[in-house]
């Protein structure tokens, strides 16, 4: 084999390899093989940063306007999540708490959105940017942070949510309706939330969702009465994210270009 594709194919099957990593990441996330000891607490108020500025007022009034006459309970609250606007545009951080047996570990993401397109970039501990990975229009392209290639494929049902390890509002609004044992609009932060509670062969879910943005605040996963998983998300801006982060290795112009 001549080495320009030798190279190629190694290099395509390093980035493979990512891909493989990232999902099992997100399956290992998802609480599917953890059991952690630690007490099911939720964070106080003073710990949930919540964000309402001037970014958030149209958005924050036209969900007040949807769900002021409406009681939220387990029968409705699907159909009253699914109603909430959201932005098209949006910036956030992801920290991913994993509890085990006398420890935890923390996976940390930063998830742009913008046109249909998402950008979802994992940290190490620093903070500093290790993997990237961009979803548009079915393909799915991934890269290590400083490399001059990527891997190229098509997206298939590995979501933008499963690569930032994280559920969205749209996993609540998916949940087989006779697991939905709570649901109730209350307050966090000063935000108004919606709080919905699922319950799984043993295993408990917790899911908030901001109605001001309509998008998923924080989730919590427990496993008969020990939590084992909580995320927490942080939305940075509703402003429009840079071209640049849309742009693969090696190139000058978006992927919208390609699409």
């Amino acid at each position: 084999m001549p080495n320009k594709q030798k190279s190629a194919l190694i290099g395509a099957l390093c980035a493979f390899a990512m891909i493989v990593t990232l999902g099992l990441s997100f399956i290992l996330s998802s609480n599917l093989f953890q059991d952690g000891k630690s007490t099911l607490v939720l964070p106080s108020d003073t710990e949930q940063q919540g964000m309402i500025d001037e970014q958030t007022e149209d958005f924050a009034q036209q969900n007040e306007s949807k769900i002021a006459q409406i009681t939220v309970d387990p029968s409705n609250v699907q159909a009253v999540i699914a109603s909430l606007s959201r932005p098209s545009s949006y910036s956030c951080s992801v920290t991913n708490t994993l509890y085990w047996d006398g420890g935890a570990g923390t996976l940390q993401c930063r998830q742009y959105a913008r046109d249909g397109a998402y950008r979802v970039e994992t940290l190490n501990g620093d903070g500093v940017i290790t993997q990237v990975q961009l979803q548009y229009d079915g393909k799915i392209y991934a890269w290590d942070a400083g490399s001059s290639t990527y891997y190229s494929g098509q997206a298939g049902s590995f979501s933008p949510g499963e690569a930032a390890m994280l559920p969205t509002y749209e996993t609540v609004c998916e949940l087989p309706a006779d697991q939905i044992q709570e649901a109730e609009l209350t307050e966090l932060s000063g935000q108004p939330m919606i709080r919905v509670t699922a319950v799984q062969d043993g295993r408990t879910a917790e899911y908030i969702v901001s109605a001001v943005t309509g998008l998923l605040y924080s989730a919590s996963f427990s496993q008969e009465g020990t939590r084992t998983q909580f995320i927490q998300t942080s939305v940075l801006s509703l402003e429009r994210p840079a071209d640049n982060l849309f742009t693969l290795p090696g190139q000058n112009h978006t992927i919208f270009v390609d699409a």
